[in-house]
């Protein structure tokens, strides 16, 4: 995997926001750190301009009629492209995941299941790894991250000790993304945040393909890199707004 993630700072006493990048301790688990601290430390508690926390995408989807299936029933195409988005984002509608507005597009990258808030069966390629993660940070505004990361994460633990959701401080919306390696097995991701206050934070996102969809990899110290950085200088600029 890329050896390009946000730089570490060992100092626990001083605010990450105080800072050009952080690295958060791992004596918190991700649900609190990712599902609590960061939100409201991207912009704080408002609410002004929340989206219904619990409106997802409902629309049926249309399975690649060509395609073979993977072990976990999703459709997997084998002519897929493999070109990495790295300067520019794939081609994606805009739809709403909990309270997130997200990319989509479920006849190419995915995701080709929706149940209720779960988006599944992405494209077993680099756009596909991408949205799938975009989509799953989504899900994090619509469920507990028990329930998120015992379903679409690799290697979490059953008690996170938290039910603190993604938006729980405040709304939060994507603004961007900088790819940091592909492989057919795993992908790299900086996805980037913005708050209500427009702070915005690049929160490092791995992915395993495992049992036919893309999947998170938890952490193995419960905390993921973060970064706050001023502007998208060095992102990919992708959002709904």
């Amino acid at each position: 995997m890329s050896d390009r993630s946000p730089s570490k700072e060992t100092s626990a006493e001083r605010s990450p926001w105080s800072r050009p990048s952080v690295l958060l301790s791992g004596a918190f688990l991700l649900a609190l750190v990712l599902l609590g601290v960061v939100v409201a430390a991207i912009g704080g508690s408002s609410s002004n301009g929340r989206h219904s926390a619990n409106t997802t995408t409902t629309a049926a989807r249309p399975a690649r009629p060509s395609a073979a299936s993977s072990a976990g029933g999703c459709p997997e195409d084998p002519a897929a492209s493999q070109t990495v988005p790295s300067t520019s984002p794939p081609q994606a509608q805009w739809g709403t995941v909990g309270a997130m507005q997200v990319p989509q597009n479920p006849t190419v990258y995915g995701p080709e299941r929706s149940d209720g808030p779960w988006e599944t069966c992405f494209a077993h390629n680099p756009a596909g790894a991408l949205l799938a993660a975009m989509n799953l940070w989504a899900e994090g505004t619509a469920v507990p991250p028990s329930e998120l990361f015992q379903r679409l994460a690799v290697g979490a633990p059953k008690n996170l000790g938290s039910n603190d959701q993604l938006d729980s401080g405040g709304p939060i919306q994507f603004a961007g993304y900088r790819y940091d390696a592909y492989a057919p097995s795993d992908a790299q991701v900086a996805i980037v945040f913005r708050g209500p206050e427009g702070k915005l934070l690049a929160v490092v996102t791995s992915m395993v393909w495992r049992d036919g969809d893309w999947k998170y990899v938890f952490p193995a110290d419960g905390t993921p890199a973060m970064q706050v950085i001023a502007d998208l200088t060095g992102y990919v600029q992708w959002s709904s707004f």
